[in-house]
């Protein structure tokens, strides 16, 4: 199931519309690609932390710990705030009212999107710039999930707030709050 799920994200990089065409044909438990797709993910995204001490002279074990429970903390829980967001505000921008498992695969697969993000940014040693921007990319993939979830046309736009905030700003809040608190 874990590479399926690499398999989703990868379509849903590579064509995002495709990608949840894909994922509409499939239908696959957005339950089983949290537990066997996601979590071990953000596990991946935990021990990428530990790279540091390959490309970093002064890498502390202690801050490299903390890091990695950043990493798998902020995502773990910005997958339920993700939920929760959707399940009481995305019926309000839909036409009929999307069902709880297609609200939460979107939600499972926009924080593995931006999982993603975030292992590519632990395995480079360069703070790049345009790495910053990526999440802006995961955004126009929440963007192409909108047929999925039966988005009306004029709602696209709160959507797309809604799907932002929920799917790329709470996670990086919560990220770098803890990130602050190391």
């Amino acid at each position: 199931m874990f590479v399926t799920f690499l398999k989703y994200l990868l379509q849903l990089i590579l064509a995002p519309a495709t990608g949840w065409d894909d994922l509409r044909r499939s239908d696959p438990d957005p339950e089983e690609l949290a537990r066997r797709g996601l979590y071990p993910l953000l596990g991946v995204a935990a021990i990428t932390e530990f790279l540091a001490f390959f490309y970093a002279r002064h890498a502390e074990l202690g801050q490299v710990l903390m890091r990695a429970v950043a990493d798998f903390g902020a995502y773990f829980v910005s997958l339920f705030i993700a939920r929760l967001i959707f399940e009481l505000y995305l019926g309000r921008l839909t036409e009929p009212k999307p069902s709880p498992r297609t609200v939460q695969t979107v939600a499972v697969a926009g924080i593995g999107l931006m999982v993603l993000v975030q292992i590519l940014c632990n395995c480079l040693p360069w703070n790049l710039v345009i790495l910053k921007f990526l999440p802006v990319y995961v955004v126009l993939v929440l963007y192409k999930a909108g047929p999925f979830l039966g988005v009306r046309k004029e709602s696209e736009l709160p959507y797309i707030g809604l799907s932002a905030a929920a799917i790329v700003v709470v996670p990086l809040v919560i990220y770098y709050l803890l990130y602050l608190l190391i």
